[in-house]
C-alpha cells in the first residue's frame, strides 16, 4: 500500500536553520493553497490507490484552519480509499496548538501529532528562531493528550549553539515526564542558505565542538533506552509499537505519493518533485502538472538507494528481501564492502542480515558512502 504526503509551506516564522520549503509571511496565499492543493489531489493518476499513511507536513500545518484541513480530508478520502486504521499526522508548532483545536483535529480523523518542541530551554529557543516558549511547548503535548491523542511524537534537537550536555540532558528529562510515545532527536545540521550559516559565518553563533556533539548523542542514546524508548531508526525512538508507520515507508522503500508545493514522490521506479513556487503552483495545480523534476531509477541506483536507506533502520538490511527483491543475493553486489565494514566494527552481522553497530551510529553516512559505487 501507498502513503500519502501532504505538504503545508507556511510559518508563522521561518526558523534559522530551517531550509525545508516553508515561508513565513505568505498567510494571504494559504486560502488558495487549499483550493489548489484539493484540485491536483482530485486530479492524481492514482486514483483508487489504498493507502494505509497519510502525513501532513511543512511547514506548520498546524496553521490551516479545521474548516480548511476537512476540505484536504474529504479530497483525500474522495480520491484514495484510506484503511481503516491508516496512521493520519500532523505536524504541529506548539503556539498554534490548544485543546480546542486538538480535539477537532481529531474529530477529521487525525490520529497523530508530531509537534515540533526542539528544545525545552527558553535560552535556546530564541536562537533557532523558534516563536514558542518551552512553557508552551510542555502545554501543548498536554493540550493534545486532554484532547485524546495517544499517539503524539516530538522533535527535540542537539548540537546546538550553546547548548550544554546539562541542557541536553534536562530536554530528556521532561520528555520522560510527557505523555509521548515517539521522538524524534536529532544533531543540527548547517544548511546552505539558511539564516544560521549567514549567522555563524559573521561569528554571531559558535557550534559547540564535535566532542560535546558526541556526548550529546550518547546522552541521547542512553536516557532515551533508560526512558523505555526503543532505538529504531537512526534519529528515531518509539514506546511499543508506535514507530512512525509513514516515516517507516521512505527507509523501506515503499512508494509513497506527495501533493503540495515541493512535494517529493516515489512510486518505486521514478523519484519525482513539484515545483517550489507557490504563485505558479496556485495557476497550475489539478490542471496541468507541477512536476518540477523526475527521476527514472535505474537498476544500479535502485540497490544503493534500497541499502543506505535500510541501513538508517536499528533492523538494517535483509538479504533475503533483497534477494527478492532484486533477484540475486546481497553479496553478488556489495559482499566486500559489508565485510569490511564489519572488519572496521561499522556493521554488525544479525540473523537475517546486518545492522549498524552501536560504533557505526555515529558514523551512518560514511557506512553509507560506502554503498554509492
Amino acid at each position: 500500500m501507498i502513503g500519502l504526503y501532504v505538504h503545508i509551506p507556511f510559518c508563522r516564522q521561518k526558523c534559522l536553520y530551517c531550509d525545508f520549503p516553508s515561508y513565513g509571511g505568505l498567510k494571504r496565499y494559504q486560502a488558495g493553497y487549499v483550493t489548489a492543493l484539493c484540485r491536483e489531489i482530485e486530479a492524481s493518476p492514482y486514483t483508487g490507490e489504498t493507502a494505509d499513511t497519510l502525513y501532513f507536513g511543512g511547514g506548520t500545518p498546524s496553521l490551516l484552519t479545521a474548516a480548511e484541513l476537512e476540505r484536504i480530508m474529504a479530497s483525500i478520502r474522495k480520491t484514495f480509499v484510506l484503511t481503516k486504521d491508516a496512521e493520519i499526522t500532523l505536524e504541529a508548532n506548539p503556539e498554534s496548538l490548544d485543546q480546542a483545536y486538538a480535539a477537532s483535529l481529531r474529530q477529521l480523523g487525525i490520529n497523530r501529532l508530531s509537534i515540533g518542541i526542539q528544545s525545552f530551554s527558553d535560552d535556546l529557543l530564541p536562537g533557532l528562531g523558534r516563536v514558542h516558549t518551552a512553557g508552551a511547548g510542555k502545554k501543548a503535548v498536554l493540550a493534545a493528550y486532554d484532547a485524546g491523542f495517544r499517539n503524539l511524537s516530538i522533535d527535540l534537537m542537539y548540537g546546538l549553539p550553546g547548548q550544554s550536555l546539562e541542557d541536553v540532558d534536562c530536554d530528556l528529562q521532561i520528555l520522560d515526564e510527557l505523555p509521548v510515545v515517539h521522538a524524534s532527536i536529532y544533531s543540527l545540521i548547517v544548511e546552505d542558505g539558511t539564516q544560521l550559516k549567514a549567522g555563524l559565518e559573521k561569528g554571531r553563533w559558535h557550534l559547540p565542538d564535535a566532542d560535546l556533539v558526541e556526548r550529546e548523542f550518547r546522552e541521547v542514546h542512553e536516557k532515551m533506552h533508560r526512558y523505555g524508548y526503543h532505538h529504531y531508526e537512526i534519529s528515531s525512538y518509539a514506546k511499543g509499537p508506535f514507530e512512525s508507520r509513514h516515516n517507516s515507508k521512505y527507509w523501506t522503500y515503499e512508494p509513497y505519493i506527495g501533493f503540495g508545493v515541493s512535494a517529493h514522490s516515489f512510486d518505486g521506479h521514478r523519484r519525482w518533485a513539484n515545483l517550489a513556487n507557490i504563485p505558479n503552483y496556485l495557476k497550475r495545480a489539478g490542471t496541468e502538472s507541477v512536476v518540477a523534476e523526475c527521476l527514472e531509477i535505474d537498476a544500479k541506483r535502485l540497490v544503493e538507494d534500497y541499502c543506505f536507506l535500510a541501513l538508517r533502520r536499528r533492523a538494517g538490511l535483509d538479504y533475503g528481501d533483497y534477494a527478492r527483491r532484486f533477484g540475486r543475493p546481497i553479496e553478488k553486489d556489495f559482499g566486500a564492502v559489508i565485510d569490511g565494514l564489519v572488519r572496521e566494527g561499522l556493521l554488525v552481522r544479525t540473523e537475517h542480515g546486518c545492522c549498524l553497530s552501536e560504533e557505526g551510529l555515529g558514523y551512518g553516512n560514511y557506512v553509507f558512502s560506502k554503498f554509492i559505487r
